[in-house]
């Protein structure tokens, strides 16, 4: 896998990489519990016995939840500035060899309708709701003090890394990080917008729009880092 590198994952994970930004994962789960429409899970209730001495009771270890032998891993990858008929996986005239043989062996879904603008279409596509019920009606940037425009995804709007996590999934974020309100981006936090409060184990990448193609601004989770290596000595590729 070409992220392999980052970060070792378990067996099932959910990966999402936006426009330098990716996710992988599973979404069902294993809990027998009949409501599984309630997320988190309530804590299993104890099954043991205790008694008057260590001898006399009896040990009853929890299970958590997790995913089912054999279900597979999740990679969403969102493009900016990629129109729908561009690649050639949906007709489009630029070759996408990859992406063509990746959806030879799955589905491929085209009702998805983006905002046209990339930071609301990633709160959506997160939350599974619409951007301005995310909050997101416009870019971080702009953010105002309204409803659906403060660029604050609501607490009681669950991303799709939350709901994986609350099945026992492995989560990872890749690349752009364009949701985290613009006051809240810098080394200061605070963090509870951050991918790695929103549901993801693990995040590298940048926290902003944009950044410098050659020397940017990473965070591994919420602490910056510097690349290993300068372009001219191979980061992100090697110059010629």
């Amino acid at each position: 896998m070409l992220f392999s590198n980052f970060i070792s994952f378990k067996p099932i994970n959910f990966l999402l990489l936006f426009a330098s930004m990716l996710f992988v994962g599973c979404v069902q789960s294993s809990n027998t519990d009949s409501s599984t429409s309630k997320l988190p899970y309530d804590d299993p209730e104890f099954k043991g016995k205790i008694g008057e001495t260590y001898a006399t009771s009896e040990m009853d270890w929890p299970e958590m939840p997790s995913p089912p032998e054999g279900a597979p891993n999740v990679i969403v990858i969102l493009l900016d500035d990629v129109g729908f008929g561009m690649t050639s996986t949906f007709g489009g005239s630029i070759p996408t060899p990859n992406l063509d043989s990746l959806a030879q062996e799955g589905l491929r879904y085209n009702r998805f309708h983006t905002t046209a603008v990339c930071g609301p279409t990633r709160a959506a596509i997160l939350t599974g709701r619409n951007h301005h019920q995310s909050g997101n009606g416009f870019l971080a940037e702009w953010a105002t003090g309204y409803p659906s425009y403060n660029t604050m995804i609501p607490r009681s709007t669950a991303t799709i890394g939350k709901l994986m996590k609350y099945n026992g999934i492995n989560t990872a974020w890749f690349g752009k990080n364009h949701n985290t309100p613009d006051w809240e981006t810098s080394a200061a936090g605070p963090f509870d917008r951050w991918p790695t409060a929103m549901g993801f184990d693990y995040f590298y990448g940048f926290n902003t729009g944009e950044t410098h193609q050659f020397y940017p601004v990473l965070f591994e989770n919420t602490v910056p880092v510097e690349p290993e290596k300068t372009p001219e000595e191979g980061y992100p590729f090697r110059l010629t």
